[in-house]
This record gives C-alpha cells, structure tokens and sequence, in this order.
C-alpha cells in the first residue's frame, strides 16, 4: 500500500483547529457514559463502520461549528474493542468543487491493504431569486466517491466522482442519489448499494452496482423498489447476509402506515429475503437477489423515537449495527446552550430467531458492569420504588410474570371476558417526583406503551409510542440507560424502543414498579463509564 500523502484543505484544517480548540470545554460528565457523541457540535449518520487494521473504525456525519445541520464534515473514532474509544480529529471536509457536503458513506479494507471509503458528494446551489423568481437556478445533485486513507489520513480520489450521471439510469434523479453500501464479493469484485428517487413518483429505490477496479461501476439491477408502502424517498440503505438469509435495511422517510408493527414517520425498515440455498461465492449477486429480496419480508428495526441510519460490520462470525439515536425530524431541538448534540446507539448484535430478525447489547457490555443487584418482586397495586435498583448507568433486566390464566377468555355473542381482574405492568425509570419515563405492558391487548412526555423536555415532537408485543402471561424487558438516552430491548431483542432524554436532570435516578399480583425476577447492573481519548 502506498503511503497516505499528507495533503489537508484549507477547510479541513479549519475544522480541526475549531474543534481541538473547544473539545476541552466539554467535561466528561457532561456527555453520555457509554454512548459515543461528537468531538463538538452537531452529530448524526454512522459512517464507514469496519475494522481495519486491528481496530474498528466508525465515522459520523458532523458538523462541528453548531449543534444543528448544515455543510457536512466526517468525524472519526476507533477503538480496540467496541466499548472504549478514541477521538481523532475530522476526517473529510466538504472542500472539492463537486461537493457542499460530504454524506454518508462506508467503508472496506482494499485488496491493496488501504481503508478503502466510499461516500456521496452533496453539491447544492440555492436559487438565486434576484435573477429568477421561479428559483429554477438552484441546484441539487449527488454523486459517489471514493477515498483511501490508512486509518489516519485520508485522501479523496482525484478522479471523483466515480458514479455520476453516466451510470445512472435515466429513470433516477440525481437530486438524491446517496449513500453507498460498500462491500468485495468473494468473486473479487466491488459492489455498491445505493438509494435514488424515482421521477416518475418521487418514491425510493435500492440499486446495485458493481466494478472491477473500485473506479469505473456500472449499474447492475433494482434490489427493491418502494411502492407507497414505505414512506417516500429512502436514505442510508445497508445490504448484507446473517445466518444465510439476505438482509436490506433501509431508512425510510415520512413513512405512514397504520400496522402496529411499524410506525410513522421517519423510521428504519429491514426486508428480510428467504434464506439462500448456495453462498453468495456460488452463484453471482445479481441471480441471488433475483430469487430471495423481490419477495423480502419487511420488519421495523426500532419503534422507539429515535433510531435512523444504522450501518452493520461484520467481525469474528457477528454482524454489529450503530444507529444514529435521534430522529430526523428532531434537528433543531438540541436543548439551550448546547455543546453538542447528537449521539449513536449502543452497539448491537443481530442475529435471526426463526424468521424474526432480532438484536441484543453486544457481551462487551459486561466490561462495563461494576456491581450486581437481584431481586424477586412481588408488585402491588400502589406504585414503589426499589433503593437497590437506582441508577442513570445501568443495564437492567426484567422477567415479568402474570398471574396464571389471567388471558383466559369465556366466549360470548358480543365479546371477549377475562376471567379475574385484567392485568397491567408499570414501570417509572430516570425518575425523580414527576420526572420519570413511563413504561406499560396490557397483558390483555398486547400493547406495550412507553411514554416520555414527563421526562421535562422543552422540545415535543413525539412523547408517547405503542407497540403491538402480543398477548401473554410472560413479558422480558432489558434497559440500558444512560445520562441521555435509553434502549428498551423486548423479549430478547425481538423488537426495541430507543429515545434520547436529553434535559433530565442528573439525580434523576429512581426505579419503580407497579401492578398488582404480577412477579418480577429482577437483575441490575450498574454500568461505569466507558474511557473516551481525547483529540
């Protein structure tokens, strides 16, 4: 590999003085205790999440001159093993003629030893209405690029773009156009999945293309078209196999859908192909898309409130996944006097339970346990708070017990009666008085409900979410809280809640249950916080 030229931007070396200079105004307790958050400023997509030389390297959407969007830089962290990280100083500046923006993007170790990176150009030109009120002038359009670094230093290839118009169909915009899945198939090709807005009805597709060398793609075929079932256009869109199954996950916006098994607005999707009958080194991509994705099964990846652009690696037989815990739709709500804003999920393992595409804490977690607290519970009608279990670090588990034949239902012509009293579980966490988030499970109608609308957040776009679990006398909830957000993981990672808290106080730690003649088994660890290196 040659080496990496030591070539900085006037914009890029701006930035990294910028945020070397007010990194050291933010003191460890004022950001997460094990969620990643940015050097400064503003923070959103994942990017180019992969393991290059003997540590894994994830990178983020940035900007670091404000805690709101705007020209998008990339920051940078690697770490050992997943828990403990380091800042690095920003890796990409929007500082090309063919960019306004450097967006998202992933990222492979090359046949060459390089960090091989490939990532969308953002040019957009806003209309200039003193020459033509119609604000036809302005301009949109998106590209793909590529970079090599050598886990330090990057540079731009000079011969950028490297899918433009040319390789586009003409069916496609290129208004947006972005995101590429970046990946060397076994036959020792390049292959790149990315989303485009079709204009004949502004609704989202997933396209692949391929190459031989990295540089020159063309475009190979339509892995899943939107139908108006999905939102609109689709961002951030992953592809990869897991125990034999295909898997497209993709960030869906402006979804409006009415299943309990989804929700509105800006989400995360995942269709879920049959399993392959022969290793995608046996038969060629495209024929292997042909027969499993057309007809792949969707499912949610998080119903919580904010959960968008996860991306997955894979390393040591495990496929991993960071999302960005914020939704969209959130931008301009980082609380008053914020030095940052933005942070990405705790790291997850993906793994199938049946044909249920499931998700859990990586095990690395256990690195951060620092005490062990379990308890049995016996839960009455008037809710009580547990001393043992108080913390805002902490991972806790719950095994939660009706009592037996509560569900069992006498037929009638008109309706459904339970037999005994209906049950109800409740939960207050992050809880100081009339400070808490709310968690409820009907046994009866199956709807788990978690409500932060008492969480004091001066910002209300969503505050309340209900999903369909499914009716039974037995119900696991696992919780990882943090200073800022939390992660609500149901029945073993067969679905999950994520949302961010970001105005709760500090001493808001608190932990209660209510419900009569329902059994809890309780397991709580506190959790310390993960080490952070500095720029």
């Amino acid at each position: 590999m040659k080496p990496i030229a030591d070539k900085i931007s006037k914009k890029l070396s701006l930035a990294r003085s910028f945020e070397k200079a007010h990194f050291s105004e933010i003191q460890r307790q004022e950001r997460p205790g094990f969620h990643l958050s940015p050097a400064v400023g503003w923070l959103n997509d994942p990017n180019g999440f992969s393991f290059y030389k003997g540590e894994y390297h994830l990178f983020y959407q940035y900007n670091p001159y404000s805690t709101r969007w705007d020209a998008m830089h990339w920051g940078h962290w690697t770490s050992k093993d997943l828990i403990h990280w380091e800042y690095h100083e920003a890796s990409f500046a929007p500082d090309e003629d063919y960019e306004t923006g450097v967006f998202s993007g992933t990222a492979t170790t090359d046949k060459d030893g390089s960090h091989l990176i490939m990532y969308t150009a953002d040019y957009t030109k806003a209309p200039d209405y003193s020459t033509d009120l119609s604000g036809k002038n302005g301009v949109r359009r998106e590209t793909q690029c590529i970079a090599r670094g050598d886990g330090s230093q990057y540079q731009k290839y000079e011969g950028n773009p490297v899918i433009s118009e040319k390789e586009l169909l003409e069916e496609f915009t290129m208004e947006d156009f972005r995101d590429p899945k970046l990946w060397i198939g076994k036959d020792g090709k390049y292959y790149a999945v990315t989303v485009a807005r079709k204009k004949s009805d502004n609704f989202g597709a997933a396209l692949l293309f391929s190459s031989e060398n990295a540089v020159e793609w063309q475009y190979l075929d339509t892995i899943r078209e939107n139908d108006g079932n999905f939102g609109g256009m689709w961002e951030c869109p992953d592809f990869f196999f897991l125990q034999g199954h295909p898997v497209l996950s993709l960030s869906v916006m402006n979804m409006k859908n009415t299943s309990p098994l989804f929700r509105n607005g800006n989400c995360t999707v995942a269709f879920v192909g049959e399993e392959a009958k022969v290793e995608p080194d046996q038969e060629s991509i495209v024929d292997l898309i042909e027969k499993t994705m057309k007809n792949a099964k969707p499912q949610a990846l998080d119903l919580g409130f904010d959960f968008y652009a996860p991306q997955t690696m894979e390393r040591d037989g495990r496929t991993i996944m960071v999302g960005w815990m914020q939704a969209p739709e959130a931008g301009g709500n980082a609380p008053e006097n914020a030095k940052w804003y933005g942070q990405m999920s705790f790291p997850r393992e993906l793994f199938f339970r049946g044909d249920r595409l499931c998700q859990h804490p990586i095990s690395e977690i256990q690195k951060l346990y620092k005490d062990r607290v379990e308890l049995e519970i016996s839960c009455e009608k008037e809710e009580k708070s547990y001393a043992e279990l108080e913390g805002k670090l902490l991972d806790l588990s719950l095994q939660i017990s009706a009592p037996k034949d509560c569900l069992k239902y006498q037929e009638s012509s008109e309706q459904k009666v339970v037999s005994g009293v209906p049950k109800a579980f409740q939960m207050k966490f992050a809880k100081q008085g009339e400070i808490y988030v709310l968690c409820t499970y009907d046994f009866v109608s199956g709807i788990l409900t978690v409500d932060r609308s008492h969480a004091r957040r001066s910002a209300s776009i969503c505050e309340v979410r209900r999903i369909y679990v499914g009716c039974s006398e037995e119900l696991s909830l696992r919780l990882l809280l943090d200073r800022f957000s939390f992660e609500l993981f149901v029945n073993d990672g067969e679905q999950v809640l994520s949302g961010t808290l970001y105005e709760l106080p500090e001493e808001a730690k608190e932990i209660s249950f209510q419900g009569e003649g329902i059994h809890l088994q309780v397991e709580k660890h506190g959790l310390k916080e993960i080490e952070l290196g500095a720029l």
